[in-house]
């Protein structure tokens, strides 16, 4: 039995390239944007928050060794740009 789940396992597992649906950029559908816009952006919003109170709690440590930035950068700008300002569903 185990070894059957484990055949089945990789045979499912190596071949998922398979079953990909290649779809072209313009086409929108309807369920993808509106759960772009009701869930990933509201999402996105406490990201953003989450992230620049966790910057705010760094601080201490990354203004000494100079990478204030670098986690601006990765905390608050990248969230930022990705739930904000990307166009709807386009992950």
């Amino acid at each position: 039995m185990i070894t059957f789940l484990t055949v089945f396992f990789f045979v499912l597992f190596f071949n998922t390239f398979v079953f990909a649906k290649d779809e072209p950029a313009g086409d929108l559908s309807t369920p993808e944007v509106v759960g772009d816009f009701l869930w990933v952006r509201p999402l996105g919003f406490m990201h953003l928050g989450l992230g620049a109170m966790f910057y705010v709690i760094c601080l201490p440590v990354t203004l000494p060794l100079k990478k204030a930035d670098e986690a601006k950068e990765f905390l608050i700008t990248y969230p930022y740009y990705y739930y904000f300002k990307r166009p709807l569903r386009e992950m």
